[in-house]
């Protein structure tokens, strides 16, 4: 039997959600270069190697077709099934979250860094799409993860592969200088509380759907 998943909580997703909105208005306050991403780009810099630089490059090449192929497959085993709710939840949280990640996008209009990049890059840097983009998705994951079992390991093996993944998409965008620090960051941010936002609808119209049968 399917396990029920919880919300996450209230506080969370307000703490998250304060915390993107400071950040934001920051950034766009700021007339140049953040101390916090001068910092963080010299930091990475320090750790540039030909090894890191061949996986960073992959995950470049690589990522964005993998979700993309992913998540039409999982559209399609779901439509199959016939479970439309899902098939919502899924199309609002990595679609929808690509949406709004675009909207701030342009709201704020900030350039990409200065320093030279190792791959191409279009639009404005903040906050980054790559990012935001494995965030909703992994974080998907972990939630139909919850959905479907309720032991302790598998959602913590989960949670931490999710992590981990995110991590290390972040890190590439800034390692290959296509983003500012704080650009992954505020997509991590936009992630979490666009998931908290998804799962909170979705169980409202659940909610509703269940108190209007007769």
């Amino acid at each position: 039997m399917a396990a029920k998943t919880r919300p996450l909580s209230t506080v969370s997703l307000w703490l998250a959600a304060s915390i993107l909105a400071g950040l934001t208005w920051h950034v766009s306050m700021a007339p140049e270069m953040m101390a916090v991403d001068a910092h963080a780009a010299g930091v990475v810099a320090s750790l540039r190697s030909e090894q890191l630089s061949a996986l960073m490059h992959a995950l470049h090449a690589h990522q964005g077709k993998l979700v993309a192929v992913v998540v039409l497959l999982w559209l399609a085993a779901l439509a199959w099934r016939r479970q439309w709710h899902a098939m919502g939840l899924l199309a609002a949280v990595v679609p929808g979250g690509m949406l709004v990640n675009s909207v701030l996008k342009w709201s704020v209009e900030r350039p990409r860094p200065a320093l030279p990049a190792d791959v191409g890059s279009h639009g404005f840097s903040y906050p980054s799409g790559h990012t935001a983009a494995i965030t909703v998705f992994c974080g998907y994951l972990v939630v139909e993860t919850c959905r479907i079992s309720s032991k302790l390991a598998w959602r913590f093996a989960a949670s931490a592969a999710a992590l981990c993944v995110v991590a290390l998409v972040a890190f590439s965008r800034v390692y290959l200088g296509v983003h500012h620090a704080t650009d992954v960051v505020a997509a991590v941010l936009l992630g979490f509380v666009w998931i908290g936002l998804c799962l909170s609808g979705a169980q409202a119209l659940a909610q509703a759907e269940r108190e209007n049968r007769p």
